[in-house]
């Protein structure tokens, strides 16, 4: 299955990371290891992994397929930026 990778400087990556898990638990059965690691099954076939990594964000998305992924990456770009406030992230996204 084709997977990516990024990793997002914040100021506050374990806010960011709090505040994707309140947002998806709704719609998601997430798993939230720690303060510092969520798992986010988007579909059977779509997840990914959230890592803090000090004052960044480690992500790592797998999709059944290649559209697929780029959309997911989408989704999780556009809801991180949101919940980043005054700060603007950069994401370069490494298969």
């Amino acid at each position: 299955m084709p997977a990516s990778r990024t990793t997002v400087a914040s100021n506050d990556a374990a806010r960011l990371l709090r505040t994707l898990c309140n947002h998806w638990r709704h719609k998601f059965e997430l798993r939230r290891d720690s303060d510092t690691h969520a798992h986010i099954p988007f579909a059977e076939a779509a997840t990914a992994d959230f890592d803090v990594e000090g004052d960044a964000l480690a992500i790592r998305v797998v999709h059944a397929d290649a559209a697929g992924l780029a959309r997911l990456q989408q989704v999780i770009e556009s809801h991180l930026q949101r919940f980043a406030r005054d700060e603007t992230l950069a994401f370069d996204w490494r298969d």
